[in-house]
This record gives structure tokens, sequence and C-alpha cells, in this order.
């Protein structure tokens, strides 16, 4: 008699059972969120969690026999294990502890004193500097601060405090614990559509911005002392990995060990940016959970479950540590440690407790840490390794029993998931946030993921390894070095090599929050069904129905790409009242003049005008320094790949002006300057000549065949004698005044069309003084569209 087969175990979702830590940290982000979006003062959020709390302990004391009772059972949902008021108080204390923690802009508070004249402040820098090509960025805690004019001090000096942002030119040495008297003009960080500089400072204690000021050192080490050792054992890391390893290879690994990037070549960081890989260039959630699944499979196949969770996590508390110890590793490495000690016992539910008590406990610390792509990072990265890991490793075991024996598959199921399996589950939760944040990620990303990022644990491993003996017996660290030199070197190839594949730069379209909420949703909701009703769930979304809307949204996409295709004319756009303009050549190359003040209505154009799929700039030209005209670039930069940008203006005259120049080094766009008299070619004939540059603005001279185009951009003052013939279109800058308009130049040049960008109030007087003349305004019209085959000439206006 055959003997019965063992029972197969009954799958569970890994959201059943007792979550209290989960569910707690999620009600308490609940509550930092809407504490975000609601004005409710910080005595508000305490009286509901009094209440809240008094409900629950009248719903356990009062006596049953009571009406009151049972109405307060019910709704305090106290018979549950966890019950819902508990719930609403955590929602409420993580409310209360947001609005607490947002600082009072009072006369004892540095951002008081923004744009209020000149300051002199004195403080210490409690973090490493940041070198940049073209800044130097010190953030600064202001001990005492004394207004020098243009306004009325009303406390002490010493009684004033807060965090400064202190920005200027490269070339000089600045250390942590410095202390320094700066002087020059606080200002508050600029605030655009797409991106708010200033929440981003405000959610790092940081309200007061200051650029270029002048700077005395008043005293050394004042700092932390064991957070000044750790800063200098990462900058001897740091030069350690240079002696061991080749530029770009050293440069690579300083990235991905120490956190430490700006080696990069422009070029390289716009490579993985491009094929989506440039969260390994840093220390990031991502590779601390890597790290984190790694040790533990290795500890636990050597010490056993319980001993070599225990040694996981004092492996990735050394290397937080080891790395400098800054606020994100430690976060990333908390929630690397505690998914380690929830999966200690085997199940996936005390993963998700030990990572929620984190999150939890965390976010109570700092109630900023909800907008922090790190700490999303960190947690996404985690959640994956608990949710799917085990589940990858069965499906692998399952699937390759079928072609060796289950012996072999359970031995061959380790290394597997250490150098691959783990990376996809990271991987799978990760990718949308790091979308969403970044943009500019190219579709190449779904190839370029799974050949790069399997040899990334031995980039790790190995180079953590040559770099740790480097440090003591330099000799060692040099053979260790040569061992893990071909994976980084493989990394570095491989990213190029993708980046320049035909179609790279087509890039994921930017998406709503919405949909980043909808993906989560989803999976989450795959992922707590059992096995049975995900299979049904999955059945009735690959419907026949489904299908056919698949297919209608594929035939629209397909359409929409044809009629967007080039169409061998040439096009001028002009988008807002500010001027901007984009260009479109025959051949479907696009360059963009101008930004304007608002980077969604920006964004927004350019996803209507460009190809579907294919949001990219030939060439940006920049030929104001205007804050209203380029406010929008701030957010378009991030989001759209540019090859090359060109200022026909000083970039350096302020402080958003000064954004945008740096905003391109980060992206890696080459920015050229360039002044009257330079020529830029766009192909099939097309010319931009610049045909005069001023302190503020610029006269551009557009010639494709015998179509001709002058466009003025900022203020342009007296040059119109410049232009080399009679144009057949004339944009008119925005700001233009009546008495500055050249009505007899225009007179002689007879233009066959004359294009107004400007407001309201500033378009009547204008459209008055050219009454007779052939004027399209941009009032009348969302946008205005000149279209050239270089012979004939066609103005189309949308309503």
């Amino acid at each position: 008699m055959p003997a019965p087969s063992p029972q197969q175990p009954v799958k569970r979702s890994p959201f059943q059972g007792f979550l209290p830590f989960f569910w707690l940290a999620l009600a308490s982000m609940g509550g930092i969120l809407l504490a975000d979006r609601v004005a409710i003062p910080a005595w508000g959020w305490l009286a509901g969690f009094l209440l809240c709390l008094l409900a629950l302990i009248l719903a356990w004391r009062l006596p049953e026999r009571l009406a009151l009772t049972h109405h307060l059972r019910r709704l305090t949902r106290v018979d549950q294990r966890l019950p819902g008021a508990i719930l609403a108080v955590a929602l409420c204390l993580g409310g209360w502890r947001y609005a607490a923690a947002q600082p009072a802009i009072t006369p004892q508070h540095a951002a008081y004193y923004n744009d209020r004249g000149t300051v002199q402040m004195v403080g210490t820098v409690i973090k490493p500097p940041d070198f940049r090509d073209a800044v130097t960025n010190l953030t600064v805690a202001v001990e005492s601060l004394e207004v020098l004019g243009g306004f009325a001090q009303q406390v002490n000096p010493a009684e004033i405090s807060g965090g400064v942002l202190v920005q200027m030119q490269p070339g000089s040495a600045w250390a942590y614990g410095m202390r320094i008297s700066v002087t020059g003009q606080l200002r508050t960080p600029p605030d655009g559509d797409d991106f708010s500089f200033q929440d981003f400072l405000a959610r790092k204690g940081i309200g007061s911005l200051m650029t270029n000021p002048r700077v005395n050192r008043v005293e050394f080490d004042r700092g932390n002392p064991i957070k000044a050792a750790l800063f200098t054992l990462h900058d001897r890391a740091v030069a350690t990995l240079q002696t061991l390893f080749p530029s770009p290879e050293a440069d690579l690994l300083a990235g991905i060990l120490l956190g430490r990037d700006q080696g990069l070549s422009p070029e390289l960081q716009a490579a993985f940016r491009r094929t989506g890989t440039a969260h390994i260039i840093a220390i990031s959630g991502f590779n601390i959970a890597i790290l984190a699944g790694l040790f533990s499979a290795t500890f636990t196949r050597l010490l056993g479950r319980r001993w070599g969770a225990l040694a996981a996590v004092s492996a990735i508390s050394a290397y937080a540590v080891f790395v400098g110890g800054d606020a994100g590793v430690v976060r990333a490495a908390i929630m690397g440690a505690m998914g380690v000690l929830g999966g200690m016992f085997g199940r996936r539910q005390n993963g998700l407790n030990s990572l929620g008590l984190a999150a939890l406990g965390m976010a109570l610390i700092n109630p900023n840490l909800p907008w922090d792509v790190g700490f999303q990072l960190s947690t996404a990265a985690t959640l994956g390794l608990v949710l799917y890991a085990q589940p990858l490793e069965e499906w692998f075991v399952q699937f390759a029993a079928r072609r060796i024996s289950e012996e072999k598959a359970q031995k061959l199921v380790g290394p597997v998931s250490e150098f691959l399996l783990f990376t996809l589950a990271a991987q799978v939760m990760t990718l949308p946030i790091m979308i969403y944040h970044f943009g500019g990620v190219s579709w190449i990303t779904l190839l370029a993921n799974p050949l790069i990022l399997p040899p990334q644990s031995l980039v790790m491993v190995l180079g953590g390894l040559a770099l740790l003996t480097g440090l003591a017996l330099p000799g060692m660290g040099q053979v260790l070095a040569i061992i893990a030199l071909p994976f980084t070197r493989y990394t570095i190839r491989m990213v190029t090599w993708l980046a320049r594949l035909p179609g790279s730069e087509v890039a994921y379209p930017s998406f709503h929050v919405l949909w980043l909420v909808v993906f989560y949703a989803v999976l989450f909701l795959l992922t707590l069904l059992p096995p049975g009703a995900r299979r049904l769930t999955l059945k009735k979304i690959f419907s026949p129905q489904v299908g056919l809307l698949m297919l209608a949204g594929l035939t629209v996409l397909v359409w929409n790409r044809v009629l967007s295709a080039p169409d061998g004319r040439l096009h001028l756009t002009l988008l807002d009242d500010r001027g901007t303009l984009l260009v479109q050549t025959p051949s479907g190359g696009s360059v963009l003049i101008g930004g304007g003040e608002s980077g969604s209505a920006l964004n927004q154009a350019l996803g209507e005008m460009l190809p579907s799929g294919g949001r990219h700039l030939d060439l940006l030209i920049i030929g104001s320094n205007a804050r209203e005209d380029l406010l929008g670039l701030i957010s378009v930069i991030k989001k759209v790949p540019i090859d090359m940008a060109l200022w026909a203006v000083d970039p350096e005259v302020n402080q958003t002006s000064r954004t945008v120049v740096a905003l391109l080094a980060d992206q890696g766009v080459p920015a050229q300057p360039a002044s009257a008299g330079a020529v830029v070619g766009a192909g099939e004939g097309l010319r931009i000549e610049i045909l005069w540059a001023g302190e503020r603005g610029a006269l551009l001279w557009l010639t494709w065949e015998n179509f001709h185009a002058v466009i003025p951009t900022g203020k342009v003052g007296e040059c119109w004698d410049h232009l080399p013939a009679p144009p057949n279109a004339l944009f008119l800058p925005a700001g233009l005044n009546v008495d500055d308009l050249p009505l007899e130049q225009i007179t002689l040049w007879a233009p066959e069309v004359i294009l107004l960008s400007a407001t309201e109030a500033d378009a009547l007087p204008l459209q008055a003084a050219l009454t007779g003349y052939p004027l399209v305004s941009r009032q009348v019209h969302g946008w205005v569209r000149v279209s050239s085959d270089g012979m004939g000439m066609w103005v189309r206006g949308q309503r």
C-alpha cells in the first residue's frame, strides 16, 4: 500500500494574522498626511487623541448593563484584537506630532528675516558640505542673528535660531562642525508649480536660503566628535577606493558603497538615469534591502536562523556606521534590520510587524519622513523582501524541480535568491516610486534592470571586502579589487551601451501620484487575497472585455503616434503669455526657447505637442534671465531629457537662474554660453542665430529655406535694426510697452503675421496700436502655431 503523500500546507495571505504594528504605522502615517492637508492646530489633534482614548477606556470599564457601554463598544470596536479606537488614537497621534513639529515663524526664528535686508549670523555647519561643480552647499544651524539694515530687529540676536542653507562659490575648504560668521541676505526658497524647493528644505528643518554671502571661519571642531570621526573615516574610505580602483569604477563604488556620487561624469550619471538604474549609484533603501537579504541568507546558512538573523543585523549596523551614519542610511538600515528580525521565525507576519514598528517609531520621531524619498524606497524595498522573497523562492524550487532533482533545486535556490530573486522582489516595489520621483526613466529600464541588477550583490560584497581590506592591508585590498573590478566594469559598460540604444530617449510619461496609489493598491489586493480568490480575480481582470478595452487603448495610442509623426514642415508654437516657443523641425527635432512661469502648464503643453512616448528636447535656448521666464523650466528639466542648453544671457544674476544652472548640471545637460553672432544648426538647413544679446534678453533670428522669423526673448531694448532681412513671422516679446513698439520697422518689413504674447492688461494697448496689421494674439487662442514648408506659411490657433 503506497504511503500517503504529505499534506501540502495551506497557503495564507501574509496580511492574515495579528499585525498590530503594521496597521498602527499605517494609521499614524494617515494622520501625518491628513495634518499636512488639513489645517488643524496641534491642540485639536491632541483633543481628538484624548477623546478616542477616553472612549476606549470607558468601553472597557463601564458596566455592560448600561446602554452607553454597548454604543461605545460598537463605536470603538473594542471586542476586536486590535480595536478601531486604537487605530484612531494612532491617527490622532500622528496628526498631533506633525502639527506640533511645524515651526512658528516668529522673531525668534531665522526665517522671519527672509527678504528683509542684510543680516549677519553666526552658526555651525551641522552636515558634511555638499560640494558641487557650480556651488557648495552648507547646512547651518543659526546660533545668533543680527539685522544690519533695512528692518528693525525686535529681539536679542542670541535668541534667534533656525536652519539656513548657505550656497557659495566652489573652491574653499569647509567641514562639518565649523562655526562660521555669514553676512548676506536671507531669502525664501523658491516655490515652483511641480517642485517646491521651499517645502523640500522645510521638511529638513531649513526655512531660509542665502546665496553668495561673505563667510568667515570663527571656530573649528564644534560638531559631535563621534559624527566627526565617522565623516573622517568616510573621507578616508573614498580615498582608499580611488587608490584601489581606476576611474570611473572607483567613483561608481564610492556611490554604491559610500553614497558619494559626485565623482561620476555628467554623461555617465545621465546614462544611469536614462536606463532607470540610478538607484544603484547611491546608498538607498534598495541597496540596504539587498544587503539585508544577502546577509540574512548567508548567515542563516552558516549559523542557523536565530543567530544568523542577529549576525545579519550586526553586519547591517556596522555597514551603516562605516559609511558615515547619515540619517538616510540609518533609516534604511533600521528598516532592513527590522525586516531581518521579523523573518527570524520564518513568518512574513513577523516581518510586517517589525517593519511597521520601525516605520511607526521613525515617523513619530520625524513626522516629515513620509515625504523623504529615501524613506519611501527603504520601506518599499524591505516590504518587497518581506512579502515576495519567500514566494519567489518557492516558485523557483517548483520550476527548477521540473528539470533537475528537488534536492539540487533546494541547494540552487540559495545563490539564485541572493543574486537575483531578492533584487527582483525589491525592484518590483521600488521601481514605480523611482519613476514617479525622478522622471525621465526610459522604457529601456525593462531591459536594463534584468541585465544590470543580478551582479550588484557581487559588486557590493566584493567591492566592500576590497575596501575594508584596503583600509587595513593595502596590498591585500588590491588583490580583492582585481577580483571585484570586472563586475563593476560590466555595470558601467552595460549601462553606457543600453543608454545609446536607438529609442532609449523615449521615457515613461510623467503621471499623477494617484496612479502610484492605484498600482500599490492593486498589488497589495492581489497579495492580500488567498490563492483561489486571486486566480478568480486575475481571470476576471484578463477577461475578453478587458482585452477589448486594452486593444482599443492600444489602437488609440498607435494612431496618436502616427498622427504626431514628423510631416516635413517646420512648426513654431507659441505656448504662453511669456513668449515660450516650441520649434519642431521637419524631421521631428525639437527646440524650446524660454520656459515661462508655470511648470505644470509647460509640462502639459510639451506632453501635447511632442510625440507620444518621445518627450525629448534636442536644444533648450534661454534668452531671458527674468524669474518669470525661468520658473517653468525647474520642473521640465527634471522630466524631459535635454541634449544641450544654450545661455544667451548671464545665468548668475538671480537665484532662479542659478537654480536652473544647478538643475541642468544635476541632469547632466551640457550648458554653453552664447554671445551675439553665435549660430546653432538644428538640421536640414534650419539655423538659429543670436543677432543681439544684452544683460536681460536676446534677439534670435530663425531661418529655414525661404522662411524667416524674428524671436525676441526677455528685455531686448533698442535692437530692431539688426535684422538681416524682412521676417515672415514677427514674435513680440512679453512686457513690451506701446512706446517701445517699432511700428516704422514693422511697416517696412510687412511681415505676414505678428504674434503677440502678453497678459490681458498688456495686450489691449498693443492690439490697439497694431490695428490693421496681421496680428494674432495669445489672448484669443490657447496656443498659436506658425507652420511652413520653406515656401508658404500657415497660421493655426486653438480656442
